[in-house]
């Protein structure tokens, strides 16, 4: 599959006349817990040809391909990420961190992780994570609750708390995140994301109580913290130049 996915790639590239930088997993798959059933999610990063950039004109900043099958792919100019990365938009931050590269330029995973540092917001990514935890909250009111609604108000937590406590972007696998956790709460997580494997992406089941309980007051104490986290801005020249750099 990822060869396939990889001479997909080449051929868009060579169609929209771009020259592709990097593509990767940002799904699922890429954040440790698949289903059986789960579709690839396949994000890239590309440039235009210099003068596409000095025309008066918006122009188009996306390349967005109909889903095919299980195939769920689009991409950003270069210059819609780093504008992104600015506002310590958490996507940057967790594309580069993918597990599963489709395609990298030679130089550009170093050169692009050395910018992310200064433009890392604590309480923005804080705010960003406990938002996604919130829009699925009410379904741990339920008698069950959806596999995958679980695992990503749980990674979306834990992503949270990473950068309220360790003052650091958090990793995009939610392996990492569980060191978080307390040891019985682990077992349990590690025990559903086997069954995930298994299952597919509409499966619900009965949460245990212990977990459904540390979500919500987790949520609640994090919401707090949140409000005094550091907000900071970084220096936009970096960006420009590191654009300029590569367009040229």
């Amino acid at each position: 599959m990822k060869t396939l996915i990889s001479n997909k790639l080449v051929d868009i590239a060579r169609d929209a006349d771009v020259t592709l930088l990097f593509a990767c997993e940002s799904g699922s798959r890429a954040w440790g817990f698949p289903s059986v059933d789960s579709d690839y999610d396949i994000r890239f990063i590309y440039t235009r040809k210099t003068e596409h950039y000095l025309s008066v004109d918006n122009l188009s900043e996306d390349i967005k391909l109909p889903i095919q099958g299980d195939l769920d792919i689009y991409g950003w100019d270069l210059r819609k990420v780093l504008r992104l990365l600015k506002q310590s938009n958490v996507t940057p931050f967790e594309w580069i961190q993918s597990p599963i590269v489709y395609y990298a330029d030679e130089t550009f995973p170093e050169r692009f992780r050395a910018l992310l540092t200064n433009f890392y917001y604590p309480r923005k990514h804080a705010h960003h994570y406990l938002g996604l935890v919130k829009g699925k909250l009410p379904q741990l009111d339920a008698e069950t609750v959806n596999l995958k609604s679980f695992f990503y108000m749980l990674r979306s937590l834990l992503s949270a708390q990473w950068s309220l406590e360790l003052g650091h972007y958090a990793p995009m696998e939610l392996m990492p995140l569980l060191a978080l956790l307390p040891p019985h709460l682990k077992d349990e997580v590690l025990t559903l994301i086997a069954l995930k494997a298994n299952a597919d992406e509409n499966d619900s089941l009965a949460l245990p109580e212990s977990l459904k309980s540390y979500i919500a007051k987790e949520y609640m104490a994090l919401s707090e913290r949140a409000k005094d986290a550091p907000l900071t801005y970084g220096d936009t020249a970096l960006l420009d130049d590191y654009f300029l750099k590569t367009i040229r």
